[in-house]
């Protein structure tokens, strides 16, 4: 039979580590919005986790099987790589958007320099032709 700390502990990574899976799908497919509301559910989690760990070493028993600290320690490397890559395509995105922002400004009758760029005073190539 397992101690109760350590049955509380072993409870606390299992709901940690369900949390964290779900996280991580959401962040596969990058459905940053269900990600953020899991985020208050992690948070919770990994303190409850944190504290059945701590009293299970307090009371010199270990804080978890490997397995479980194997399971969590793969679950977090990916959940580390999924939310780099979810921050590199989230800044991707907003670049895009100030980027495309001036030219929405700036109407149709804007024109752009070689560089993309707004083109501003620059001569307007013009034929002007009098007879007298």
């Amino acid at each position: 039979m397992t101690d109760p700390n350590t049955q509380t502990a072993i409870s606390a990574a299992d709901a940690l580590a369900s949390t964290i899976a779900a996280e991580n799908t959401a962040l596969a497919a990058l459905d940053l919005p269900v990600a953020i509301r899991l985020l208050a559910q992690k948070r919770q989690h990994g303190e409850a986790f944190l504290a059945a760990q701590a009293r299970s070493l307090a009371a010199g028993l270990p804080a978890l099987p490997r397995d479980r600290l194997k399971q969590l320690a793969e679950l977090t490397t990916d959940n580390k790589r999924l939310l780099e890559r979810a921050i590199i395509v989230q800044g991707r995105v907003i670049s895009s958007i100030a980027r495309a922002v001036p030219r929405a400004v700036a109407g149709p009758n804007q024109r752009y320099g070689g560089d993309g760029k707004p083109a501003h005073g620059r001569p307007v190539a013009m034929a002007l032709s009098a007879r007298a």
